[in-house]
């Protein structure tokens, strides 16, 4: 459905705007954020109505994560990052399938793209929460607080994506600083990539 795409893009929107603000006055909590972020993704699948498998095997593996957040461990695991890393790049995998099979450019289309843009420095950030569990010192930070961790790995996974750089937080270990580059050099190859595509459509479309 195309209203699922929009739907995703809006919600991922909200949370990533509005979120922090509610953080920031107590509004939220960063469990309360997790929360909403994994409803959005389940309700979103739900909507695109795939007959892929193992993009069904998502709606079980958010189900999972959120009854045992909600009833049993309300802390992060391994397993959880594993599979919410899992369910972010099948989430990616098939938009983008969507974007390769399209014959038309429309706003469908163009929130596939951002939604997929922002997916990924989702993806990332929880690579680099997986890597500060098995290597604490794996990143420096200028102002280290660790209640306000994911918030910290998010905006340096973005600013890390979008090719920034702040320099408040540092790789420090070699699989940091090559994990850092690899985001950053698939930030950028995925906007060329996009912009690519969007040319040979408008190409086609002049030619008919």
């Amino acid at each position: 459905m195309k209203f699922a795409n929009h739907y995703l893009l809006a919600s991922i929107l909200l949370v990533f705007f509005l979120g922090p603000i509610g953080f920031d006055y107590g509004l939220l909590s960063i469990m309360n954020l997790e929360i909403l972020f994994l409803t959005i993704l389940i309700f979103s699948i739900f909507f695109h109505e795939h007959n892929s498998k193992l993009f069904k095997l998502t709606v079980v593996s958010l189900l999972v994560i959120l009854i045992n957040i909600l009833f049993f461990d309300i802390y992060q695991s391994i397993f959880q990052y594993f599979l919410k890393l899992f369910i972010i790049g099948i989430t990616i995998i098939e938009l983008f399938k969507e974007i390769i099979r399209t014959k038309k450019i429309d706003s469908h289309i163009v929130s596939s793209a951002i939604s997929i843009y922002i997916l990924i420095g989702v993806f990332w950030y929880l690579l680099f929460m997986f890597l500060l569990m098995i290597d604490p010192d794996s990143f420096y930070f200028r102002n280290f607080n660790k209640e306000h961790l994911p918030i910290d790995m998010i905006y340096f996974s973005f600013t890390t994506l979008t090719t920034l750089g702040y320099g408040d937080i540092t790789p420090v270990s070699y699989t940091a600083k090559m994990w850092s580059i690899t985001e950053a050099m698939i930030g950028v190859m995925f906007l060329a990539v996009m912009i690519s595509r969007v040319v040979s459509l408008f190409g086609l479309k002049n030619k008919n």
